[in-house]
C-alpha cells in the first residue's frame, strides 16, 4: 500500500517542495543515504532547505467540526417527522445523526434523543437495542415526568423476550415513576391499572419463579452491543523458524489437517477506513445500529460504552480532533496505522524502551513478549538496506507530519522537547517501514439474499504480529476471516509435518498469471515470488486443463509423485514414472464419482444459509480429494472456494438487503 493517496495537501506539500528547488533537489535527498538510522534522518529532513519554511501548508490543527446544537435540533425534527410518518429506519438514522452532532455539554438533549431513537428501535421489534438506549437514556438524565415512558418499554421489550421477571420489575418502576408524571388523571389510571393487570398475570405465570430463580443463580447480565472477548490462540501444531533463505516463518510442527483453526489473533494496531467512519465502531469496527458518539468528536463513533471508553482512554485522546487532518492530508491507512501505534502508549513508555528496540532478539525471546509489547513487532521486516534516498526522505517527511500531528493532539505535553519529537519521530519512521510490509487488510463479507451475490469488503487494516510471520505462496494453505478485528486462520488443505505453513499475500494463482503475481509482490512487497505455482507456472482456472486427471501414486514404495492419466485412458492400472510401480486408479475414479454427489449436498446448505454444515462437507471433500488427487485440478480449486466462503460467514457479515 502507497504511502499517500492521490488527493490530499501531503502530496501537494512534498511536490512545491520538490518544485522550489528542482535543480538541486535530487541531489540534496541523496544525501540521506549517510545517515546511519531513523533518529539520524529525521534530523537530516527537519534541516533539510524549505521543509521548516513550508510547514504552514502540512494544515495541522485540531478541530471539532460537526458538534453544533442547531445542527442537532434540525436533525432531531427530521426524525421526529419520520417517526410520525411510521419510517422507523429513516427516523433511527436522523436520532442518531442528531445524537452525534450534540455538543458535549448538551446532557438533557441527548437523553431525549436516545429515548426518541428506543422508540424507533422498539416499533422495529429490536428489542435488545430498544433496551441498551432506554438505559442511557436514563443515565443521561431523561426527564423525570416522563420516565414512566422508558420503564413501561423495557417492560414491553422484556415481555416480548418473555424475560418474565425483568418485565414485573419495569412494570412495577412504570407505576411507581407515575406518581412525578405529568399527565391527566384518567391517562393515569388507566396506564397503572394496564401495569397492574400485567404483573399479576405474569406473577401467576410458572415461568416467572423459575427464570427468577435460574436468573438468581446466573446474576444479571449486561446488554452489550460489544462483541464477546476472543481468547488468543497459537496451534501447537505451528512453529515459527528462521532461516537465511526463508526468513522468518511458519513450519507444521505434526501433520495439520483441512479446517483446523491455527491462530486467533488480536491487531497489535487497527484502524478503520475513513468512508466506514459513521457506520462502524472505531475501536471494534463491528458494524452499529444503536452506537456511542464520541463526546467531543462528530468523526468516530463506537458499539458501545466498552469500546468508546478502550479508545479513549488509548488512541482517541490523541486522535480526537486531529483525524480531520490526517483523512485530509492523503495520508495512506499505513501512516494512520504508524499514529496510532504511537497513540495507544505513552511517551514516557517509548522514552524507556528506546535504548532496547535495535537490539536483536531471537524468535523465541521475541514470542515471549506480551502482545501490546512493540518490540513484538518493531523487528518485523522493513527493507531498510535496500530502500533508495527518495523512499526514504518521503517517509521522513510523513513521520515528521505524523509526529507534528501528535504534538498539535497534547502528545508530548505543553512544551514538547526537541530531543522527544525526534525519539517519538524516528520511531514513527521506523514503524511506517515495517507496517508497509506487513499489514493484512481487515474485511466484511457483503451480501445480497435476492441475487445471490457476495463480495468481500476492505473495512480497515490491522497488524497482526504473529500471523506477519507466516510466508507467502501463491497457493496458500491457509484462509483469514475476520470477528470484528480478530483474526482467525485456518487451513485450506492438509499440511505435512516440516512443510511451511504459507497464507497469501494477495494474488493467487487461480486468478492471475505468474507474471503478473510475480510482478505485484515484487512491487508491493519486494522479493521474488519461488513458490511451487510459480516455480511450475500453474495455469489459471479457466486455463486448467479438463482432459487430464493428476493422480498421486499409490503404489508400494508410497513416492507420491503426480500421474497424470487422460481422462479417455481406459487403463485402470498405470505406471509411475519415479518409482516404477503401479497404481490402480479406479479408486480415484470412485473418488471423483463420490465426490460429486456430496459437492451438490454442500452447496445445498450453503444457499440454504447452512454455512457451519456446509463448511464441514468441503472439508470431507477437500480431505478425500487430496488423499488420491493432486492439485492443480478444478473440482479441488472449486471446492476450496467454497470452502473459503463458508469461513466468511463465519466471521464480519453485512446483509445488503
Amino acid at each position: 500500500m502507497s504511502l499517500v493517496e492521490k488527493t490530499g495537501f501531503f502530496p501537494d506539500y512534498y511536490l512545491n517542495l520538490k518544485n522550489s528547488q528542482s535543480s538541486i533537489f535530487d541531489v540534496q535527498v541523496a544525501k540521506i543515504a549517510a545517515c546511519r538510522n531513523d533518529y539520524e534522518r529525521l534530523t537530516f529532513v527537519e534541516q533539510f532547505p524549505g521543509v521548516r519554511e513550508r510547514d504552514a501548508e502540512l494544515q495541522v490543527r485540531r478541530v471539532y467540526a460537526g458538534k453544533d446544537a442547531d445542527t442537532a435540533a434540525q436533525l432531531k425534527e427530521k426524525g421526529n417527522q419520520a417517526f410520525k410518518a411510521k419510517n422507523w429506519f429513516e427516523a433511527m438514522l436522523f436520532y442518531t445523526r442528531s445524537y452525534m452532532a450534540l455538543p458535549e455539554d448538551k446532557a438533557s438533549e441527548r437523553a431525549i434523543i436516545l429515548a426518541n431513537r428506543s422508540a424507533t428501535l422498539f416499533h422495529m421489534e429490536k428489542y435488545d437495542e430498544t433496551l441498551i438506549d432506554v438505559k442511557r437514556s436514563i443515565d443521561w438524565g431523561y426527564p423525570k415526568e416522563l420516565l414512566y415512558k422508558l420503564y413501561e418499554r423495557q417492560a414491553r421489550c422484556y415481555l416480548a423476550q418473555e424475560n418474565f421477571p425483568y418485565a414485573i420489575d419495569c412494570f412495577k418502576k412504570c407505576i411507581t415513576a407515575l406518581d412525578d408524571a405529568k399527565v391527566p388523571a384518567d391517562k393515569r389510571s388507566k396506564l397503572c391499572l394496564d401495569c397492574m393487570t400485567m404483573i399479576k398475570l405474569l406473577e401467576r405465570d410458572p415461568k416467572s419463579s423459575k427464570q427468577a430463580e435460574r436468573q438468581m443463580k446466573l446474576g444479571e447480565v449486561k446488554l452489550t452491543m460489544a462483541i464477546p472477548d476472543e481468547k488468543e490462540f497459537l496451534s501447537e501444531a505451528v512453529r515459527i523458524d528462521q532461516n537465511y533463505a526463508e526468513g522468518r516463518f511458519a513450519r507444521a510442527a505434526t501433520d495439520i489437517t483441512v479446517g483446523e483453526e491455527i491462530l486467533v489473533e488480536k491487531p497489535f494496531v487497527a484502524v478503520l477506513l475513513e468512508k466506514f467512519a459513521k457506520t462502524h465502531c472505531d475501536n471494534c469496527f463491528i458494524r452499529t445500529a444503536v452506537p456511542v458518539a464520541c463526546p467531543k468528536c462528530a468523526d468516530v463513533l463506537y458499539c458501545s460504552e466498552e469500546c468508546q471508553s478502550k479508545a479513549s482512554s488509548t488512541y482517541h485522546r490523541y486522535e480526537c480532533g486531529i483525524l480531520p487532518t490526517i483523512w485530509c492530508s492523503g495520508a495512506s491507512i499505513n501512516c494512520h496505522m504508524a499514529l496510532r501505534v504511537l497513540a495507544n502508549k505513552s511517551l514516557d513508555y517509548f522514552l524507556n524502551i528506546k535504548q532496547d528496540i535495535e537490539k536483536e532478539l531471537t524468535i523465541a525471546e521475541i514470542l515471549k513478549l506480551p502482545s501490546d509489547d512493540y518490540r513484538r513487532v518493531s523487528h518485523l521486516e522493513r527493507h531498510e538496506k535496500t530502500r533508495l534516498p527518495s523512499n526514504f526522505f518521503q517517509h521522513t517527511l510523513m513521520a515528521r507530519f505524523l509526529t507534528k500531528c501528535l504534538a498539535e493532539a497534547g502528545y508530548f505535553g505543553a512544551t514538547p522537547k526537541a530531543e522527544d519529537l525526534n525519539t517519538i519521530g524516528g520511531i514513527i519512521l521506523r514503524t511506517l517501514q515495517f507496517i508497509q510490509f506487513n499489514t493484512h487488510e481487515v474485511a466484511e463479507l457483503h451480501a445480497k439474499k435476492a441475487d445471490g451475490n457476495e463480495k468481500t469488503v476492505f473495512i480497515g487494516g490491522g497488524l497482526y504480529p504473529t500471523l506477519a510471520l507466516f510466508n507467502h505462496s501463491c497457493d496458500p494453505g491457509v484462509v483469514r476471516y475476520y470477528r470484528g478485528t480478530t483474526i482467525h486462520v485456518n487451513t485450506i488443505r492438509p499440511i505435512e509435518a516440516g512443510l511451511q505453513i504459507a497464507e497469501n499475500y494477495g494474488p493467487i494463482y487461480t486468478q492471475e498469471g505468474r507474471e503478473k503475481r510475480q510482478a505485484q509482490l515484487k512491487d508491493l512487497y519486494w522479493f521474488d515470488c519461488t513458490c511451487d505455482p510459480c516455480l511450475e507456472n500453474w495455469p489459471t482456472f479457466e486455463q486448467l486443463p479438463t482432459d487430464v486427471i493428476r493422480f498421486r501414486c499409490d503404489g508400494p514404495k508410497q513416492c507420491r509423485a503426480i500421474i497424470e492419466v487422460p481422462a479417455t485412458c481406459n487403463d485402470f492400472m498405470i505406471k509411475c514414472v519415479t518409482c516404477g510401480e503401479s497404481t490402480n486408479i479406479l479408486k480415484g475414479l470412485k473418488v471423483m464419482q463420490d465426490t460429486e454427489l456430496m459437492t451438490r449436498t454442500a452447496k445445498r446448505l450453503y444457499d440454504a444459509g447452512d454455512y457451519s454444515k456446509a463448511l464441514n462437507k468441503f472439508i470431507d471433500l477437500l480431505k478425500i480429494m487430496y488423499e488420491v488427487l493432486a492439485p492443480p485440478f478444478p473440482d479441488f480449486c472449486q471446492c476450496q472456494q467454497h470452502t473459503k466462503d463458508c469461513f466468511l460467514h463465519l466471521g464480519n457479515f453485512y446483509n445488503l438487503n
